[in-house]
This record gives C-alpha cells, structure tokens and sequence, in this order.
C-alpha cells in the first residue's frame, strides 16, 4: 500500500495558502521534498499490513489527522528501531478498548499517542484566513508585495472578490517606482503605504513593500493580536482523556506520549505545570502538596496519584522537517510508589530537580526513525 501517488512531478511552485500537507507532498516537484515522501512510504511499509489502511486513510485527509498518523508512525519508528519488538492495539485485560502500541522491552509498556494542537476555533480561523490568501495569491502585480495583518476574523468566509478588487483599485493608484526606491520600506517603523479592509466582522491591514520581478501579492503575514497563551490547561486536559482509558490496574505501565505542536510553542514549564501542579519550588523540592497552586497529573493537592501511568513523553514542535533536531523529552513521576519505565533511549530523559527542567541533550535515534544529521539541511528548490 502507497501514499502517494507514482508520477511525474513538475510543479515546483511554494505550497498553497489552503493546501493541505499530504496535497502539497503529493503534487511539489521540487526534490527538497522527495525524501519526506520516501521517509514516509517507508515507515508506513514497515507497519504490519493489516494497520496500513486506518494510518494512510489518515495521512491523505485533513492536517489534524496528518499529524496523527504522522506521530505513530513515528513511535512505532523510533521504539522497533531500537531493538524492541512493538505490537499495534494489544488486547488490555478487563476492557474492550485498545492502547497504540504495546512495546515489550526490557520493562514492557502501554504506549499511547495523543495530539496536542490549536484548539478548533482556531483552526477553523486559521483556515478562513489561509483562504483569503489563497485567493490574492492568484494575484500578481510587478514591483510590489504586500504585508498582511488580521485585527478581527469574522465568523463568516470573507468577501474574497470584494477585498481583491479593493486591494487592486488600491495597488494602482500607488507610485510603484517611488516605492521601489526606498531604502528604509523595510525598517521597523518605516513610512509604507497602508490600506484597511473591514467588512463583516473582518479588519485587515496591508502594508506595500518593494519586490523585484512579479511576486506573490503576499510576502509577509503578521500574526494579528497578541494574546496570553496557555500550554498548560490544553496539555493537561489530553493527558486526562487518557489517564484511566484503560482501567488502573494494568498488567504493564502506561507511557503516554504527546505531540504537542501548539499555535505558540510549548516549553518546559508548561509541561512541568501539567505534570507536577504549580509551584513556587522546583517539582522535586515540593515537600507539602498543600503549597500547590494548582493541581497536576500526578500531583495534587492531595498527593500523588496515576502511578500506572508513571512516564509521560512530550514533543514539542516536532514536525517532518525538523527530525533531525528534536527529541521527544522524557518526564517521570517523582511517585516513590510508581514502577517507571526507564530505558526508552529514543526519547530524551528531563531532571526536575533543579529550579529549571533540565535534559540529558540525547541526540534523535537517527538509525531508528531512518535519517541522518543532515535531515532536510539545505532550502526547497521552488520555481521563483
């Protein structure tokens, strides 16, 4: 069973607004990309046939699933490349329900996979904004690229004909060779032409800078309004959907492992907040639950609980471009009751000890997941 289709690939052009991962992979001649469709062809030949079809269904649908399948197949990469023999959906005693994975190692254990992303009001935004780009994109004016930012995203899909016809009566009404002159248009606090959008619950501002040639109408996207960001509730709520999915008396310990690729990155403290509760004192100096702030995963209030779940792995920000780079970061219960598992090596073990988390530096299993150092070094050669 194959992903993607076998063809020729011509198109080299960047990816799409609105273009889903799997439909850029699939159509992008460009040979930056060749290798992530290999990788993946790869890890998918080396699952079991009779699982191929749910985790390639996956694959070529929406981003969320994606990203899903994506992180299975990953740890099922990373755990049988290291020597462990890995069985998909185990029977689990007393539940009709089934974990990812059981690794039998030298402690086995339950292993499930769990996405942490943008919650789905954002997605649903982030799509109705990346097809208002999808549409200027289809516009090409010489000498000019404009900078986007959204103020307000209204509820309903923007009137993309009506903001392009404005945008272009717009456009030409700007000296574009004066523009082309400036030396400062792409200072900080630089004079630029501006224009406001509001329509509909929408507000959007453009900024015109100078390009060479006839270039994508927009080159440069803000990120709209700042805004307070919260990692921990997000991640602490996937791991509670998780922690008793299959009964506390298990015959193996549970390690649940999340990929946490978040609107704003996730950090350590974030994932130690959602393990060990909010403190003032670092995890491992908290004497008296009571000096909790809030409540954890594995530390309340009250005192610890979830020993049968005794490891938690997060990754943080990992994606199929940067393998090569991130290793997905070990945290353990500090519950003297809980049996940890302590020998997964492909995952990079975190000391709470100290007044920050701190890593052991454990490099990514190159020779497990199938990828040097080198891991997509270099640039996409796009058609200009």
């Amino acid at each position: 069973m194959t992903i993607f289709t076998n063809r020729a690939r011509s198109d080299r052009s960047p990816r799409k607004a609105n273009e889903t991962t799997f439909s850029f992979l699939d159509r992008t001649g460009s040979a930056y990309f060749a290798p992530i469709r290999d990788l993946l062809e790869k890890w998918v030949d080396d699952i079991p046939a009779e699982h191929r079809a749910g985790i390639v269904g996956n694959l070529t649908s929406g981003d969320d699933k994606f990203e899903s399948a994506f992180w299975e197949l990953y740890l099922y990469a990373a755990a049988t490349g290291t020597g462990d023999r890995v069985e998909i959906h185990p029977d689990v005693p007393g539940t009709s329900k089934h974990p990812d994975f059981l690794v039998h190692a030298a402690t086995s254990y339950y292993l499930e996979a769990i996405s942490v992303g943008r919650s789905p009001e954002h997605v649903a935004t982030e799509k109705r904004l990346r097809d208002v780009e999808a549409v200027l994109d289809q516009v090409r004016v010489a000498g000019i690229t404009l900078m986007f930012e959204y103020h307000r995203v209204g509820a309903k899909p923007i009137r993309a004909a009506k903001l392009r016809d404005r945008l272009v009566r717009w456009i030409d009404s700007l000296d574009t060779s004066a523009l082309g002159w400036r030396s400062d248009a792409f200072e900080l606090h630089a004079f630029r032409p501006s224009f406001r959008f509001e329509d509909d619950g929408w507000a959007l501002s453009f900024e015109a800078l100078p390009t060479k040639g006839r270039s994508p109408l927009i080159g440069i996207r803000g990120e709209g309004r700042a805004k307070g960001v919260d990692n921990t509730t997000g991640l602490g709520r996937a791991l509670d959907s998780k922690a008793n999915k299959y009964g506390t008396q298990l015959p193996h310990p549970l390690v649940t492992a999340v990929l946490s690729n978040t609107e704003f990155p996730t950090r350590d403290y974030d994932v130690s907040a959602a393990l060990y509760g909010l403190s003032a004192s670092p995890p491992a100096s908290v004497e008296d639950p009571a000096d909790l702030h809030t409540d954890g995963h594995w530390r309340t209030k009250n005192g610890w609980r979830r020993s049968h779940n005794p490891n938690v792995i997060v990754a943080a920000g990992l994606t199929l471009h940067n393998l090569a780079s991130v290793t997905p970061a070990l945290w353990t219960t500090l519950d003297p009751s809980a049996a940890i598992v302590a020998d997964i090596v492909w995952a990079d073990p975190v000391n709470v000890c100290g007044r920050d988390p701190q890593s052991l530096g454990r490099p990514p299993a190159f020779d497990a997941l199938g990828i040097d150092a080198s891991w997509c070094s270099g640039r996409p050669d796009f058609d200009s």
